[in-house]
């Protein structure tokens, strides 16, 4: 018989990207038969991705709260409609995934419905509304009693220097993305990749991830060795501009735009690549830099982002008000033979605490103990 029920609700759409990807490598591998995760997301779920998230007899809830401007949310109705769930399904725990002081409407409406553990994720170092998350924060502070964060200045960001927050980090399944040769092969196969130098991102394609400023360092790239090859796998508002800005410059027949594609093939494809760029404005701790590096990838990101994602010596911060120093990194990377260091690669990356296996047993942990502290 189940004792303790959680709710995850998410703050953004549920989709192949580092939050979704981060709760269903939690979800797939927090096993305590005694222990039910459910979901409520935003607007409609892909049927593909919902199956991953209901394999246990869980409930996966579509609520439709994620309108592109803050008055087409219907915060009221929102509000209600969680209430009733909650009191229908009697949740032990609410743990809500978020970047800003808005997740007290989440939060708040737990309170009120009697939810005795109410946890704040802090998944980002940002927020697109400052103002709004500043007016609000009185009653964020009130709505929480469990802060969680994804990386320590994500944590600082939302819930401040001085308080207290557990970190949950964004955990991989080693086995997935370590580095295969026969996959490297078909890949570069299958896309014509023979003698190229692959650069390679996998982001939606939105203000925060810069894809602008990448196109910029590619095209210098390409025009100093035109065997320089892009591969960019994601969607987003801004694909289309992205698209345009490489026909400008005529260097499209040199980018593949790859779409969404599921985080499977994502980890067959990273063998492909030989350099990844990541030149985003801004992050919380990005799930993929994880990934790159367990695949043995060389990592060049931009350095607004948290320096914990560091955990091996692929990585190298660059500033993104410099194409220059981009081109003059990705020149001067020395290639190393994965097939020899993956294994050295994966233990320093388990050492630093971000197997999945291990965190997962972590967050077991707390959940039990948040809720037997609440009884």
């Amino acid at each position: 018989m189940i004792y303790l029920k959680v709710l995850n609700i998410l703050t953004s759409r549920l989709n192949y990207n580092g939050i979704g990807m981060s709760l269903l490598n939690y979800y797939n591998n927090i096993n305590n038969k005694d222990i039910q995760l459910d979901y409520l997301v935003p607007n409609v779920v892909e049927d593909k991705l919902k199956k991953q998230f209901t394999t246990k007899k869980n409930n996966i809830f579509e609520f439709d709260y994620h309108g592109k401007k803050l008055h087409q949310r219907r915060p009221l109705l929102f509000c209600l409609k969680l209430y009733k769930l909650l009191k229908k399904e009697h949740y032990d725990i609410v743990h809500v995934h978020g970047s800003s002081s808005l997740m007290f409407l989440q939060l708040l409406t737990a309170k009120i419905a009697g939810v005795k553990v109410r946890i704040a994720h802090s998944r980002n170092t940002e927020t697109d509304h400052k103002l709004i998350n500043k007016l609000f924060r009185p009653l964020f502070n009130i709505s929480y009693n469990v802060a969680f964060s994804c990386g320590k200045e994500a944590g600082e960001w939302l819930f401040g220097k001085n308080k207290k927050f557990i970190l949950v980090p964004n955990g991989k399944n080693s086995k997935m993305f370590s580095y295969n040769e026969e996959s490297r092969k078909k890949y570069r196969k299958k896309y014509n990749l023979d003698n190229k130098i692959v650069l390679g991102h996998i982001g939606n394609f939105n203000y925060q991830k810069n894809h602008e400023f990448l196109i910029k360092v590619f095209n210098q790239l390409y025009k100093k060795n035109n065997n320089y090859f892009l591969i960019l796998a994601g969607s987003g508002e801004l694909e289309d501009k992205i698209k345009s800005m490489a026909i400008e410059m005529n260097i499209e027949s040199n980018i593949l735009f790859l779409g969404q594609i599921p985080v499977e093939q994502v980890a067959e494809l990273l063998n492909a690549m030989d350099i990844m760029l990541f030149p985003s404005r801004f992050e919380g701790f990005p799930n993929v830099l994880i990934e790159w590096q367990m695949n043995g990838l060389p990592c060049v990101i931009s350095d607004k982002i948290t320096k914990d994602v560091k955990v091996t010596d692929l990585v190298y911060f660059e500033s993104i008000d410099s194409c220059k120093k981009w081109v003059d990194k990705v020149e001067n990377i020395k290639l190393i033979d994965r097939s020899i260091y993956k294994k050295t690669i994966i233990n320093e990356i388990k050492t630093s605490g971000y197997d999945i296996e291990e965190n997962a047993k972590m967050l077991e942990h707390e959940y039990i103990k948040l809720y037997n502290n609440a009884k």
